[in-house]
């Protein structure tokens, strides 16, 4: 933090009401008067001398740069210099109205381009001047205001005018040090700013004073922090400063500049804070020095501060520092002029490190092995998360001094037992601290552990194993806070490399061994072995939905369990109480199996087992009837079974069909073949469909030779009479149901080729009347 204290004071006697908004005044100052006597107002600066000076050109006669007070207001400075690219009289507050302000001919500036890498500026605004400092680095104070700050408004990340502070020795190159603190990112409303929300994130927020709301003490719409201007320079050499503010692109939405007032000047540097803020505290017991001496010149004498208090006797150029406080020096260059600055110092804790034991697991107890040193880190940083290992030594002065560091601390063979390291512990503000570490070995092996595993579905052989019982059992052993790590090799254990997941799936079918390795806070503690058992879980084959034909009963069939692979330390449980591999059976119905697989692994018994279920499926052959329908001689016949089977339907063993159902089946006597689709075999029944013959021939050729009932069922008959007649209504002749039939005669006289007709009444009352033709 940089403060600068004159001894000369214009002092100021004025009488102000109470205001809420900044008072300007374009007219009282020249541009001279507003470097000189505002802006600087010291004896530290000297041959101060405008070189040049731009302003809008308002027909109104207003300017675009003067003097301002805060008036009374909230504004953080009291008086200075205010350069706008609008009308000055719109710069005070409230912030009620847009500045939005143009002139006739008012350009950019070329050098501010140049400085900030832009183009296209307007509206420049623009104070020169040459001085001469007195000491080796200046500074002022200001802050950037503008209308282009809008809230919740995507245009504040995208649009910003530009102003830059470009300083040069006679002669040189301009640099521009209106920057963002400690960069050299120009400070602009899109540089510094609080985020718009769904548009872009907050920058330099740290830097953003705020949105202004309408009772601002200045018309803008958003403003920065106070942020400090500062460069060191060579004293007595003359420089050049431009002060230039421009709207980029084009007039809108104006921007400004507040410069506080007394602020350019000169300053001690007394180097950056060391505290926590800026993260970089001392380390405990440390002593700096604080050097205050400035360059090309010498001062006529120091005044030493700690927390504003003069230090007795402390008047050279460096300060010894050993104990925290803002700590601050006065130099006195004479002739009134006194360069100040402060620094705060703060003290981090001491690192502390813990010594500790590093062990390794080894078997052949030679007290040789390979350590990961990193593996003590846990303990020796005694758990402060902000202290970590940086590296490890073979001595207390090597690590202290970070010399001779031990080159592979990850896989390192100690040179003899019990040998000593040392760790050197850096903690995040760099302070150090010095750990011994000793390496011993040791040979602890826990008894063997044996896992069991049901293989898994599909998979015969490879199983699923999580270690959880392993690790509870040797946690028990070596304390809950010991880890427990599984690997395929005892070398990979033993280096704490490729640990297996958990849960693991061997990788060797039916038996394998993998290593435990027990760690602490101190390294491997013991290892074990880890025997991984696979128990092949009875799987199956075959169907599972068998058939049984009810019309064979009391036959059976056999139900295999279907187990694939040998029966051997196999038990086998039926629902029926059976414990054969197979049953036989004679009843549809569930059945299910359970087996049971043993095997006997260092001395217990393990089973894993298997379920399966059978379903058996009845089926039969039909009990069939049927049905006639339509007319005579164009009947349909339907089928009608009966069963626990599913079943196909053909006649006068035909094809079959799904379909009971049969058209257009001509009179006589009929076959129907009902079959069991599941094979448990067929039904046949005669069917019989009555007709009446269209004509017969009674001339003994022995084709057609009588007229005579079709399909008559001979045992259950379903006409009952039969009465022929001649074209008058003459009866000659009743059927005899259970003869031959007619054969064409009346009282033994043949009869003549004619139509003739006939009657037939039905047992259930139909009369059914048709005729028939007698050809010779």
């Amino acid at each position: 933090m940089k403060f600068f204290v004159f001894a000369l004071l214009a002092i100021l006697s004025v009488s102000v009401a109470i205001a809420q908004n900044i008072q300007i005044d374009a007219t009282t100052y020249t541009p001279q008067q507003l470097v000189e006597d505002i802006l600087i107002d010291s004896g530290c600066i000297s041959n101060v001398q405008i070189t040049s000076s731009t302003s809008g050109n308002f027909p109104d006669g207003d300017k675009s740069f003067g003097y301002y007070t805060a008036n009374g207001s909230t504004f953080p400075f009291q008086r200075g210099v205010v350069m706008s690219t609008g009308k000055l009289k719109n710069v005070p507050g409230p912030n009620t109205s847009l500045s939005d302000d143009d002139a006739p001919g008012w350009n950019g500036d070329q050098d501010l381009e140049t400085a900030l890498n832009i183009s296209n500026t307007t509206n420049a605004t623009i104070l020169e001047f040459d001085f001469v400092p007195n000491a080796d680095n200046i500074q002022f104070r200001y802050l950037f205001a503008s209308e282009e700050y809008q809230e919740g408004d995507p245009n504040t990340c995208i649009y910003s005018d530009a102003f830059a502070f470009l300083i040069k020795p006679i002669g040189g190159t301009y640099t521009n040090i209106a920057v963002v603190p400690g960069t050299t990112t120009p400070v602009l409303v899109t540089t510094v700013h609080s985020g718009i929300p769904g548009s872009c994130p907050p920058i330099n927020e740290t830097y953003f004073e705020g949105w202004n709301g309408p009772n601002a003490p200045i018309n803008f719409n958003g403003q920065t922090k106070i942020l400090v201007a500062e460069t060191p320079v060579t004293v007595n050499q003359p420089y050049h400063i431009k002060l230039v503010i421009a709207d980029e692109k084009n007039y809108r939405y104006d921007s400004a500049v507040f410069l506080e007032g007394g602020s350019f000047n000169i300053a001690a540097n007394l180097g950056p804070d060391r505290s926590f803020r800026t993260n970089n505290p001392l380390c405990d017991g440390e002593t700096y020095i604080l050097d205050a001496t400035p360059q090309g010149t010498t001062p006529l004498g120091y005044t030493w501060y700690r927390d504003g208090t003069i230090l007795p006797g402390e008047t050279a150029a460096q300060l010894a520092v050993t104990t925290p406080g803002m700590y601050s020096v006065a130099i006195d260059y004479g002739n009134t002029c006194i360069a100040t600055d402060e620094v705060l110092i703060e003290y981090s804790n001491s690192v502390n490190p813990q010594n500790t034991e590093l062990y390794q697991c080894e078997p052949t107890a030679s007290g040789i092995a390979v350590f990961n040193l990193f593996d003590a880190e846990a303990t020796v940083i005694n758990g402060d998360p902000l202290l970590r290992v940086y590296s490890f030594h073979k001595s207390f002065i090597h690590a202290e001094n970070n010399t001779e560091p031990i080159p592979n601390p990850e896989n390192y063979t100690n040179s003899q037992p019990d040998e000593r390291v040392y760790a050197r512990i850096v903690s995040e503000y760099g302070c150090v601290g010095v750990a011994e570490i000793t390496l011993k070995t040791t040979t602890n092996t826990v008894s063997d552990f044996f896992l069991v595993e049901c293989a898994a579905a599909g998979t015969p052989s490879f199983a699923s194993f999580s270690f959880s019982e392993t690790t509870a059992a040797l946690q028990i052993l070596f304390g809950n806070n010991s880890e427990v790590t599984y690997h395929l090799s005892y070398e990979d254990a033993i280096e704490h490399t490729n640990p297996l997941p958990q849960p693991f799936t061997n990788t060797q079918p039916t038996t394998q061994t993998v290593y435990a390795r027990i760690g602490g806070d101190r390294g491997c503690l013991a290892t074990a072995k880890v025997h991984l058992n696979v128990i092949d879980t009875p799987a199956f084959e075959g169907a599972e939905i068998l058939l049984y034909c009810l019309n064979t009963y009391p036959e059976t069939i056999t139900i295999d369990s279907g187990l694939i692979g040998t029966t051997t330390n196999t038990e086998f449980l039926w629902s029926t109480g059976e414990t054969t591999p197979s049953i036989t059976i004679n009843e549809p119905g569930n059945y299910t199996v359970t087996v049971t697989r043993s095997e006997t692994i260092n001395n217990e018994t393990f089973a894993c087992t298997g379920v399966r279920t059978f379903t058996v499926v009845p089926s039969e052959t039909a009990q069939i009837t049927y049905q006639l329908s339509g007319n005579v001689g164009n009947a349909t016949l339907t089928v009608q079974a009966e069963g626990a089977g599913s079943y196909l339907y053909a006649l006068d063993y035909g094809p079959f069909q799904q379909s009971p159902i049969f058209e257009n089946v001509s009179p006589g006597e009929h076959t129907i073949v009902v079959k069991d689709a599941n094979g448990c075999g067929t039904t046949t029944l005669l069917a019989f469909v009555v007709g009446f013959p269209s004509f017969f021939t009674p001339n003994n050729d022995g084709y057609h030779d009588y007229w005579q009932v079709a399909g008559q069922d001979r045992n259950n008959g379903l006409v009952e009479r039969v009465e022929i007649f001649n074209r008058f209504g003459k009866i000659l002749y009743a059927l005899n149901l259970n003869g031959s039939g007619w054969d064409g005669t009346y009282n033994g006289r043949q009869l003549p080729s004619s139509d003739y007709w006939f009657k037939a009444t039905f047992k259930n009352g139909l009369v059914y009347r048709g005729h028939f033709t007698l050809k010779r």
